[in-house]
């Protein structure tokens, strides 16, 4: 069976190779214009062979980047599913697990801000499979965790292997994507870490009530494990192009000692630092609102069951818009998508703190809140993409989740202390709308260039 799979593998490389000599035989200006993945200018050459097969390896890219991806939401969702039954486990208070849960947020940020100088030194792709074995074979490693710090441990080191493979994906994603469709593919794989919570919080609560907590994670790294072989054998290779990008992106920065100032030069520095500061609000009220929503919805007057829903909603909210922002991404600047989607956000997140109607009004108020939120949340890195030539774009994108990352864990935080202090759970949830609404002024640079465009 190996020796069937590396013949098909063989064929489509030898295959991958001859359309890109083709390719570069007739458009040398290929190499200079930006797609970096040898993808041939469609407007060159309109219904040729050679489009059709680089439009295949382009979904299969992102096809493979938005499952990895997904199990990639999956592990990061399965230390809060499984919480709960860990805190039975070892005999201590849920509170007791806070250590893994700051901890895992800890991990994806080091592991956004190393994807960008590990794909200069190896590649996206070789960074990718090797992120998706490593959280994988972690995962399967948790269940052997004895005691609440070594489970922290454990999840630190996962974490990193989490957060190294979103930006990654999203490059090899943008790489092999013509020009008009960078953002949309962007947003696809970025779906997945959605997607992937969704399916975790469905699948964990299964998979808890069964067979116990410690099952949560042997899929959730058996599953990781069984797509990295699928990964190194299937995910299309860079072409030439694509290679003498990488190469001189490694000449650009030796060592990663001018990232930051890289970031800072392409284009204004107002357009970096205001994507870092919409991610960090983003992710902040986002974040603090998956965290305490159930437990504002008990002190409103909802039954614990019915407070549970409340993150349904919220997720499901989100993972409809996002699919919304895919059909217009190639159609509308992201920035103003964006814009609408986080108006929407700060609308029905301050229609919840004054409500006074039915559950199912605050049913959609909540999935309204999630559609502003997670939406934003995962558009972001459009905007990265967006704003980076391709030298720069897992790094710009690392940096961003990084940002974003580093809200989720001070936005928790500032929520939770409101709730240790009494504050009215209504206060709390218009509260949210603050740091909306400065989102919103962090989009203008961006808006304004979207203008100009």
């Amino acid at each position: 069976m190996w020796k069937s799979l590396e013949f098909f593998r063989n064929r489509i490389c030898a295959e991958g190779k001859r359309v890109t000599n083709a390719a570069q035989a007739n458009s040398q200006a290929s190499v200079g214009e930006g797609c970096g993945s040898g993808v041939v200018d469609i407007k060159a050459r309109p219904g040729s062979t050679s489009i059709e097969r680089a439009s295949r390896s382009a979904w299969i890219a992102i096809a493979l980047s938005f499952v990895a991806v997904l199990l990639d939401g999956l592990d990061t969702s399965s230390i809060g599913v499984a919480a709960p039954a860990i805190a039975v486990h070892f005999t201590v208070p849920p509170a007791a697990l806070t250590p893994a849960f700051v901890l895992t947020s800890v991990g994806a940020v080091l592991g956004y801000l190393a994807s960008g100088p590990l794909s200069s030194r190896w590649q996206p792709r070789p960074v990718l499979i090797a992120s998706v074995a490593a959280f994988g074979a972690l995962s399967l490693a948790t269940p052997l965790a004895s005691s609440v710090g070594q489970l922290a441990a454990l999840r630190l080191i996962t974490a990193i292997g989490l957060g190294v493979a979103l930006p990654s994906a999203i490059a090899i994603a943008t790489s092999q994507c013509p020009p008009r469709l960078k953002e949309t593919a962007a947003v696809i794989v970025g779906t997945g870490l959605a997607a992937g919570g969704i399916l975790g919080g469905v699948l964990g609560a299964v998979l808890t009530a069964h067979l116990g907590w410690q099952s949560i994670f042997i899929i959730g790294g058996a599953l990781p494990l069984a797509l990295s072989l699928v990964l190194q054998l299937w995910l299309p290779r860079p072409t030439a192009a694509r290679d003498l990008v990488l190469a001189n992106q490694r000449d650009m920065r030796p060592g990663g000692l001018r990232l930051i100032g890289d970031l800072l030069g392409t284009g204004p520095a107002t357009r970096t630092i205001s994507l870092w500061i919409f991610s960090f609000l983003i992710f902040a009220d986002g974040y603090a609102l998956v965290f305490w929503l159930p437990t504002l919805l008990i002190k409103f007057g909802f039954s614990p069951e019915y407070a549970q829903l409340g993150i349904s909603f919220f997720s499901a909210g989100g993972l409809v818009t996002n699919i919304l922002v895919m059909l217009l991404v190639s159609r509308l600047p992201i920035a103003r998508i964006l814009l609408s989607t986080v108006v929407l956000g700060v609308i029905s997140a301050a229609g919840l703190a004054t409500h006074d109607m039915i559950p199912v009004g605050v049913w959609l108020l909540i999935a309204g809140t999630g559609a502003g939120l997670i939406s934003c949340s995962v558009g972001q890195s459009a905007l990265a993409v967006a704003i980076y030539p391709e030298a720069l774009r897992t790094h710009g994108v690392g940096f961003s989740a990084a940002a974003g990352r580093t809200g989720s864990i001070v936005g928790p935080a500032v929520a939770g202390l409101l709730v240790s202090m009494g504050v009215a759970p209504k206060a709390i949830v218009l509260a949210a709308t603050i740091p909306a609404l400065l989102a919103i002024l962090a989009l203008l640079p961006h808006l304004r260039t979207a203008t100009r465009a």
